[in-house]
């Protein structure tokens, strides 16, 4: 049996998924499906560069905001969120301090079937607004399980 009958694709609806994203922030990411069109996204990771420390976010999700053909395969679904992001500095003028605002991602999801996997990519606008205001951009990969 070929490797491409092995695994097949297809626009499919899991309730939740969990996997690694990497990039900064790299940790473990989770996903709950709320119907077939919104989800709950989130992650426990560290992040690198100006805004270091333990990372953590959730984000309601809006799936599905548009779908993109692939020939041979199921569709990239493209998704936007909105939701929060916590870091504990641990590096600068700001160590030890706690960074809360929002986050908006905006990401583009594939579906692969047996194995039930899910690999995604996301940029995502934060806006710290404590201990002081600035604008951080997160970029990631990542796969995820679905069951």
């Amino acid at each position: 049996m070929s490797l491409s009958m092995m695994i097949t694709t297809s626009n499919a609806l899991a309730d939740n998924a969990i996997g690694i994203v990497l990039g900064d922030p790299s940790g473990i990411s989770g996903r709950a499906s709320l119907d077939g069109q919104h989800s709950i996204e989130g992650a426990l990771a560290y992040a690198t560069g100006d805004h270091s420390g333990l990372h953590i976010h959730a984000t309601y999700l809006w799936d599905r905001a548009r779908t993109f053909a692939v020939q041979g395969g199921g569709p990239i679904e493209m998704y936007y969120g909105l939701g929060v992001r916590l870091i504990n500095f641990n590096k600068g003028e700001h160590d030890g301090e706690l960074a809360i605002g929002p986050r908006a991602p905006l990401g583009l999801l594939y579906n692969i079937n047996n194995p039930d996997i899910e690999i995604f990519g996301e940029l995502s606008v934060a806006v710290d607004l404590t201990p002081e205001t600035d604008v951080d951009l997160d970029v990631g990969i990542g796969v995820r399980l679905r069951f």
